[in-house]
């Protein structure tokens, strides 16, 4: 059960009343405070980690039937669709949401987080920044519900966890190109400071043949990023069969290095990529990819956390799914007299 701080706990540890704790709290003025007293006030509300509540008073006790989601890229389909999926599931049930894009800031995160907790939503569904851990170490302390989907928080094991395999993406994708092949490829990624999505390409690497030869890159998070990166590692890898993309958001913009090259996907270049935004596959388009399912990743963590509201705290729960190989036209079968 949430342990929100109250103004009392503040009041206790100031050593005065909730009055006058409510008094400078709120910046009222007419009223003579101290400057010591103010001091200890603000110092003890500090230390407790007072958020005031800017709920309903009404409300107090019951649920608000309010769930916060926090992504980190509204624009990549991927979130978007857990986003959806995990409404599916809470509508049925008679809540609404609250989603909050941190934009990748750990600062912004940390600053939704408490605005989430003041308005006393009833659980939380984030995908933590770098610095997640730290931010999320508030949702701990007042014991609000908390899943965390996609990445992990680093370096902390008992919370709730929805996930795909990121290594197992990029080792499935490297055993197809190795199958198929190829031994001569470009991966194309981003320096996240999360080790689980960096083991995208560690993945790669495990799968691919033991005399294959792996040029990374990395830009930033972005398909104008994405564009200049493949086109500096065509430029300098032009031996190169295959392009695998780590980040969808990347090869958005990397793909159309190969038009600008003359190079035919499928056939003079082969690519995969991590994710399956709907240009990956619609229209002429047909490209190899790995399925991370995030329909179901939505789906199974807002079901996990309505476990949770209606049924109270649990044991620490991990859900690691597997993708899925959507093999495409966009990768050639290399033959063994050809490499």
């Amino acid at each position: 059960m949430s342990r929100f701080v109250t103004l009392k706990d503040v009041a206790e540890k100031a050593g005065t009343t909730v009055g006058t704790v409510s008094y400078v709290l709120n910046d009222k003025k007419g009223r003579y405070i101290s400057d010591e007293l103010r001091r200890r006030v603000l110092d003890a509300a500090s230390e407790l980690n007072y958020i005031k509540c800017n709920g309903a008073s009404s409300l107090k006790g019951m649920n608000r039937k309010l769930i916060g989601i926090l992504i980190p890229q509204f624009e990549n389909q991927f979130f978007t669709r857990i986003c959806l999926a995990a409404e599916e599931v809470f509508v049925k049930h008679g809540y609404d949401l609250i989603i909050c894009d941190t934009f990748d800031d750990p600062e912004r995160e940390n600053a939704i987080i408490r605005r989430l907790i003041s308005q006393r939503v009833d659980g939380i569904i984030i995908t933590p920044t770098a610095k997640g851990a730290e931010n999320t170490q508030l949702i701990r302390d007042v014991g609000m519900n908390m899943v965390v989907v996609d990445r992990p928080l680093e370096g902390l094991e008992a919370y709730h966890w929805v996930t795909t395999d990121n290594y197992g993406c990029g080792y499935e994708g490297g055993a197809y190109l190795r199958e198929c092949g190829h031994r001569k490829i470009v991966y194309i990624g981003w320096k996240s400071g999360i080790a689980d999505l960096d083991s995208r390409e560690t993945g790669l690497r495990n799968a691919s043949a033991p005399d294959a030869e792996i040029y990374s890159y990395y830009a930033d998070f972005s398909p104008e990023a994405g564009f200049d990166i493949t086109d500096k590692a065509i430029e300098e890898h032009p031996d190169a069969t295959a392009v695998f993309f780590g980040f969808n958001i990347q090869a958005k913009g990397g793909v159309n290095v190969f038009r600008k090259r003359g190079l035919r996907i499928g056939e003079d270049i082969s690519v995969i990529l991590i994710g399956s935004p709907e240009w990956a596959y619609t229209g002429n388009n047909d490209f190899a990819h790995l399925d991370m399912e995030e329909l179901d990743l939505g789906r199974k963590a807002a079901r996990l956390l309505l476990d949770l509201i209606m049924n109270g705290s649990a044991e620490p729960n991990r859900v690691i799914q597997d993708c899925v190989l959507i093999e495409g036209s966009s990768v050639r079968k290399i033959k063994k007299e050809e490499r």
